[in-house]
């Protein structure tokens, strides 16, 4: 303790020394590390920090602590005794399942948007995308082989998708399936939600950081490198490698924020070909079958969870009914990409989007 305590007394004193004397402040470097086993993704984090080894250091507890929810929202594998997404999805329906305080409340949270009218995406919707998931996965094996799951098999497995059969006990932060096929599917949230819990954490160790969790970006405090923002690059959803080859770009705008989220989904993310044209992974629960309107759509807020939940629904819906649902929370901006390619931005985000900047300052003159 007294330790610690001559520890801050020396950091002010240096403060106060800097503000004197005009010193500079510690030098420090921008690092990179990547890992590729979490979440079923590439997890990009940058920051800044005096040397390697110390920014090494804080990213592996970063990284240690997204692995850990990584673990908790896996629905897929099982973990030891963890009361995990695939534990409740084996169990839920034989008693109720206590689990994780962060788990409890994300799915408090997705219950509260059901209730509230907002049923675009629907994490009980697991038995549909589980279908849609097996035949994805054969597909991309065996391309050849390659078929669409029957409007018979989609509709009996989403007789089991309705969110009231999952009953949330908050005093013993249980669940329980009253109906036996039902099955949880967090993909829409979970890296969002992911990002979120790590944000502290991250703003502790490396208050500059970018974290990139697949098409999930979050910026923190603006680079220390002179710049006032993040740039954060939105993907053209039909650039493929032999366009780029060609000489283009797979960039199609650039976000400039710091602070902030920027989430994208897309159809291009994770998708299997039947017969030449392409099925990706955002499942419409009125068709059973992929949205077909849009190519991608990208929200900026401060949060991920809302950011991951909105762009899904936005995806889906019509650019009218996105905008109305997206007018429901405060501090979101969105951009859309239809399925012919037009790019449409809401009103704000012109104070993020490179291209909308661009485009407002050759109108004004």
């Amino acid at each position: 303790m007294r330790r610690s305590a001559r520890r801050i007394a020396l950091f002010f004193v240096c403060l106060a020394l800097a503000g004197l004397t005009g010193c500079a402040p510690e030098k420090t470097a921008r690092y990179t590390c990547r890992v590729t086993d979490i979440f079923d993704t590439e997890i990009t984090l940058s920051g800044f920090a005096r040397d390697q080894s110390a920014f090494d250091e804080k990213a592996q507890r970063v990284m240690d602590r997204l692995r850990t929810y990584h673990q908790m929202l896996d629905g897929y594998n099982a973990y030891g005794d963890l009361h995990n997404l695939w534990y409740v999805n084996h169990h839920a329906a034989q008693a109720p399942v206590q689990v994780p305080k962060e788990f409890y409340n994300l799915l408090v949270w997705c219950r509260d948007q059901w209730q509230a009218g907002r049923q675009t995406v629907n994490i009980a919707m697991g038995s549909v995308l589980k279908i849609w998931h097996e035949y994805r996965v054969r597909g991309i094996a065996d391309p050849a082989s390659a078929a669409l799951p029957s409007m018979e098999e989609l509709q009996e497995a989403s007789r089991h998708t309705d969110f009231s059969a999952v009953q949330l006990d908050d005093q013993n932060r249980t669940v329980y399936f009253t109906d036996p096929q039902l099955q949880l599917d967090l993909g829409a949230v979970a890296k969002g939600y992911a990002a979120d819990l790590v944000l502290p954490l991250l703003k502790k160790e490396m208050p500059s950081f970018l974290l990139s969790l697949g098409g999930n970006v979050y910026a923190g405090d603006a680079p220390r490198d002179g710049r006032d923002h993040w740039n954060v690059g939105v993907q053209d959803p039909r650039m493929g490698p032999e366009a780029i080859a060609r000489g283009g770009t797979d960039i199609l705008d650039v976000m400039e924020i710091k602070n902030l989220t920027a989430v994208t989904s897309g159809d291009y993310w994770r998708y299997y070909e039947v017969d030449g044209r392409r099925y990706h992974h955002i499942i419409d629960p009125g068709t059973l079958f992929p949205a077909a309107g849009m190519q991608s759509v990208t929200i900026v807020c401060e949060s991920s969870l809302l950011a991951d939940y909105l762009s899904t629904s936005l995806f889906i819906l019509s650019q009218q009914d996105g905008e109305a649902l997206m007018r429901q929370f405060d501090g979101v901006e969105a951009m859309w990409v239809d399925k012919d390619g037009t790019i449409t931005y809401s009103d704000g985000c012109t104070r993020y989007s490179r291209n909308a900047k661009k485009a407002y300052a050759q109108m004004q003159e």
